[in-house]
């Protein structure tokens, strides 16, 4: 149960942070994600790709600690981006803190 839920928390974390990073310029580097985007929007394609992953996961129980590592993973990188755009654009640091 604790990994179910560190899953759901995760992809909100990962959903806000990329939605954020989008905000100031970011891109996806997802090539499926990107491909959604390109089908349904920024906001609906990264829904969509997080509506497949929790699909996925739920029906790999067992395997569910692999996707919160590399999940952890995903957010650590796109926190990583926006510390750099915020140093880049300082209107970003203001809006942030």
């Amino acid at each position: 149960m604790q990994a179910r839920s560190s899953f759901f928390v995760l992809q909100a974390l990962d959903l806000s942070t990329t939605l954020i990073a989008f905000s100031f310029g970011a891109f996806e580097l997802n090539p499926m994600v990107s491909r959604l985007i390109t089908l349904f929007g920024p906001t609906g394609g990264v829904v969509a790709s997080k509506v497949i992953a929790a699909l996925i996961a739920l029906r790999l129980r067992k395997l569910m600690w692999v996707a919160n590592l590399f999940y952890i993973d995903i957010v650590c990188w796109n926190s990583f981006v926006l510390l750099i755009l915020a140093h880049r654009m300082p209107q970003l640091a203001h809006w942030w803190m």
